[in-house]
């Protein structure tokens, strides 16, 4: 069993890494036909997502002395699926255990919202509270602006659709305002089971999206005594039970903010909980307040982009012209809101502004290509899904020079 990350404490990551986390999960296709003709012919190159590597190949030439080549018509086909839904649960303890800390806690969960928000692609969000006591199961949407009946924030459609009236930060840190007086002690293994593989409590429909990541972070001030019929629950059918809320386990990421550092209480039945997760579980101390933390896991991974798409062997139309001439069109088909399509033809980034096309010199993975670069509006949303058709003039033969003078 691998060990969960440990911050502020004992335990040591496996490697650090995420399994295929976000980014884009890539298929691809190609066909070639050949026959004889000019020294040139068209390249298309079908992206979803705008997802795709390099590996353009052409036939080998076919010349009988007459100056004639082969005629090569390539079509690609890329899909890409991008993922930056988040549904996050936090567990949070309101019993006398946490009192002391309560001050710290109001800190942190408040510092953990910039990191979903402050992003330059942002999440698709549903982010719940509950709490980690025995005696009462009442959430705060209604106290914290969160439009009824949901009960959990949602912040959709790079941040255009939300059902909170308060700005975000602010509805985020009041749904964490538990206090400390519900009874203990705090069972946040099983508070978190009950919130997600039980019935859905009413205005929390909907919260697990199937596709969406799911994310637990536990802020507890004691060990967890989750129990059934007066014997403790078990943490390892626990975390079975969470890990089968996805068919992909490596969906689930599990941060556990526990009292390892706060003096002479421990956690073990939380910190066996986190290590179930392998990688994906991290143990943070809750004495030393570096609540961002708990989320670090996702957005460190999640800044990472692709590598452009390539293409290779792009016909440059005017030679003595400095820089690339290419004849290209780009089909733009972009999904709304609503789930409806509009299609529209992007023009090239050197005569207009974005939504746009260039074709910009190699890079890594495409160093003898151009690397195909979408510029978007500023008011444009990851979560439009857009797929791209291009198709570009190319040279049937690598050693053309309309071709060579690129490289």
């Amino acid at each position: 069993m691998a060990a969960a990350n440990h911050i502020g404490g004992r335990f040591l990551g496996r490697d650090g890494l995420l399994p295929s986390f976000f980014g884009a999960r890539l298929a691809g296709s190609f066909w070639h036909s050949m026959s004889t003709a000019t020294g040139l012919t068209r390249s298309v190159l079908v992206l979803a997502a705008l997802a795709a590597g390099c590996g353009d190949s052409l036939a080998p030439v076919v010349c009988d002395g007459r100056g004639c080549a082969t005629q090569v018509s390539t079509r690609k086909r890329f899909q890409a699926a991008y993922n930056r839904k988040l549904d996050i649960l936090f567990v949070v303890d309101d019993t006398p255990a946490i009192a002391p800390q309560l001050d710290t806690v109001a800190t942190g969960i408040a510092a953990m919202a910039p990191s979903l928000t402050d992003t330059r692609q942002p999440y698709s969000l549903h982010v719940g509270f509950v709490r980690a006591g025995r005696c009462d199961a009442s959430t705060r949407g209604a106290a914290c602006g969160v439009a009824a009946p949901t009960q959990f924030l949602t912040s959709e459609w790079c941040n255009t659709i939300s059902n909170q009236t308060r700005a975000f930060a602010d509805t985020f840190a009041c749904l964490g305002d538990f206090g400390a007086a519900s009874c203990g002690p705090a069972q946040p293994l099983s508070a978190a089971a009950q919130a997600l593989a039980g019935s859905p409590r009413p205005g929390w429909e909907g919260f697990l999206r199937p596709d969406a990541y799911l994310v637990i972070v536990v802020v507890s001030g004691s060990d967890d005594a989750s129990d059934e019929s007066g014997s403790p629950t078990d943490v390892i059918t626990t975390a079975a039970l969470i890990k089968s809320l996805k068919q992909d386990p490596s969906q689930v990421l599990v941060s556990i903010i526990g009292p390892g550092d706060c003096g002479a209480v421990t956690a073990p039945r939380l910190t066996q909980f986190g290590q179930q997760f392998g990688a994906n579980g991290l143990i943070i101390g809750l004495c030393a307040g570096a609540f961002p933390a708990a989320l670090e896991r996702v957005t460190s991974y999640t800044s990472s982009s692709l590598l452009p798409p390539c293409i290779r062997n792009v016909r440059d139309t005017d030679p003595a012209t400095p820089g690339l001439q290419a004849d290209c069109t780009f089909e733009d088909s972009a999904r709304a809101p609503d789930g409806s399509y509009a299609t529209s033809r992007l023009p090239s980034c050197d005569q207009s502004a974005p939504p746009c096309w260039r074709l910009s010199p190699g890079g890594q993975g495409c160093s003898d290509g151009w690397a195909i670069e979408i510029e978007r509006a500023p008011d444009w949303c990851y979560e439009a899904g857009t797929s791209i058709t291009l198709e570009c003039l190319v040279c049937a033969s690598p050693n053309d020079p309309a071709c060579a003078q690129t490289r």
